[in-house]
C-alpha cells in the first residue's frame, strides 16, 4: 500500500507545498508511515524525475516550478526489502513520447520476471496498450483487463505525458477506503491524492471522492 498524489496548475507555480502534503500524508495518513522510498516526475520549462529509497518526510529533495506532476511515496509488503529498482513512478518512451506512471495496491501473482514487482507488469502493459490507444483509453482498457484477469486489492494509478495526467481508481472492494482517490480543485488548480488533501494541509475541504472504475483527466 502507498500514498501518491497528481497535481495539474494552469500556469507555473513552486509545488513544495504540494509536496508537503504527501510528506504529511504518507508520515500521518491512512496505515501509515509509508516510508519504502519515493519519487516523483514534475513538469514545468523543464521537467525533472527524483527517486529515492528514504522516507519522503525524512529526505530532501530538488524542486522546479512546474505545472503538473505525480509523486509517489511506497509502503512495501511484510519482509521486503526495500529495493531503489522499484520505486514508483516507472518510465518509457512510447511512439516518441516520454511517460511516467505510478500505482497503489497489490496484484497478485502478476510480476512476468524474477525481480520484478507486479506495478512493473502493470505499466509495462500500459505502455504496450499505449502503441494502439490513446494515453486514457490505454489506461482504462489495461485497468480493467488486469481487474478481470488477476487477484488485487486496488490497481489506483496515475499516468502522465507531461502535459497531461490520467487518474483511474479501481479498488477490488467497491468500500475500500484504505485504497481511495480523491479529485480536489481550486482556482486553476486540480489535485488527485489517496486522501483527501484538506486534512494535511490549511485548505479548505471540498475534495470528492472518485467513484470506483472511474477515470478523469487533469
Amino acid at each position: 500500500m502507498c500514498r501518491m498524489l497528481a497535481f495539474k496548475s494552469n500556469k507555473n507555480i513552486d509545488a513544495s507545498w504540494i509536496f508537503e502534503i504527501l510528506r504529511r500524508m504518507s508520515r500521518d495518513g491512512i496505515n501509515s508511515p509509508h516510508g519504502d522510498g519515493f519519487g516523483f516526475a514534475i513538469s514545468g520549462e523543464d521537467r525533472l524525475s527524483f527517486s529515492s529509497t528514504g522516507a519522503i518526510w525524512e529526505s530532501k529533495y530538488p524542486i522546479i516550478e512546474s505545472s503538473l506532476g505525480i509523486v509517489h511515496a511506497r509502503k512495501a509488503s511484510p519482509g521486503y526489502v526495500v529495493n531503489p529498482n522499484h520505486v514508483h513512478p516507472f518510465y518509457g518512451l512510447v511512439k516518441g513520447v516520454d511517460y511516467a506512471f505510478c500505482h497503489n495496491g497489490t496484484v497478485y501473482d502478476f510480476a512476468s520476471v524474477q525481480g520484478t514487482i507486479d506495478t512493473q507488469r502493470y505499466c509495462e502493459l500500459v505502455f504496450s496498450n499505449l502503441q494502439r490507444y490513446s494515453p486514457g483509453e490505454a489506461l482504462e482498457t489495461t485497468t480493467r483487463f488486469v481487474a478481470s484477469s488477476f487477484n488485487y486489492t486496488s490497481i489506483n494509478a496515475l499516468l502522465t505525458d507531461y502535459e497531461n495526467i490520467w487518474a483511474i481508481r479501481m479498488n477490488s472492494e467497491e468500500a475500500d477506503t484504505a485504497h481511495g482517490l480523491f479529485l480536489y480543485e481550486t482556482d486553476g488548480l486540480r489535485i488527485v491524492a489517496s486522501e483527501p488533501v484538506e486534512e494535511f494541509s490549511n485548505l479548505p475541504g471540498s475534495s470528492v471522492n472518485m467513484g470506483n472504475g472511474e477515470l478523469i483527466k487533469l
